[in-house]
């Protein structure tokens, strides 16, 4: 049979932020078991005072340190490149199709060819493919793409980029987590997130370029 700690235990390692909350003490034990409450008693399957969960979340708050990995996060991020930001990009999707791959391949042959600096990105998932490109670039992929079904057209987004250490070959579990954690706290609404080996790109609403930037220059200078 389950136990009280058993759950109260899932339930903080399905949320990373009240996990968080809890390492650096900063969470109201008393508010978070009024907001634990019925979901802990639906899943131990009988009633539980509040104040039990209140001693359970003290128990288990010794257990949880998020410092380590935090540590790591942090001293992977110093080591990365400098932070490149283009701005003016228009998100794409369209649904996959039997022709969707041979537009693609003209539309990379005009990138490949074009004696302007553009943007570029294109990832392909199951049912749907995404284009990220520069807004100049935008009426060559509807002219390319017009037989095909457009799922979606976002315009007025940026990109912030940032090269990942090459040479720094210690791990760093968590590095994305906790930079889409410090813009969530803050309300950056990260459109796309683009990753290679070495590279990732956040996109984001133009509007939020500086206030994304210091962000991330804050975390790699701290």
């Amino acid at each position: 049979m389950v136990t009280l700690a058993e759950v109260i235990a899932e339930l903080i390692n399905e949320s990373p932020f009240i996990q968080e909350g809890i390492a650096e003490g900063i969470i109201n034990y008393s508010a978070l078991a009024r907001k634990f409450h019925s979901e802990v008693e639906k899943r131990f399957g009988k009633e539980v005072q509040q104040g039990a969960i209140v001693m359970a979340l003290k128990r288990m708050a010794h257990k949880i340190n998020a410092t380590e990995l935090e540590d790591q996060a942090k001293e992977y991020i110093r080591h990365m490149g400098d932070i490149l930001v283009r701005s003016d990009l228009v998100d794409f999707a369209y649904k996959n199709s039997p022709t969707l791959i041979r537009a693609q391949k003209e539309l990379l042959e005009m990138v490949q060819n074009s004696s302007t600096e553009l943007f570029h990105a294109s990832s392909k998932g199951m049912h749907e493919t995404n284009i990220i490109t520069s807004k100049s670039f935008a009426p060559k992929v509807k002219e390319l793409f017009f037989g095909e079904e457009k799922l979606s057209e976002i315009t007025e987004l940026a990109a912030v980029t940032m090269r990942m250490p090459i040479t720094y070959d210690k791990d760093a579990p968590g590095v994305f987590y906790f930079i889409l954690k410090i813009l969530a706290w803050n309300k950056i609404n990260v459109v796309e997130f683009i990753s290679t080996k070495h590279e990732f790109s956040i996109i984001i609403e133009k509007e939020e370029i500086n206030h994304t930037f210091k962000l991330l220059h804050d975390m790699k200078n701290s």
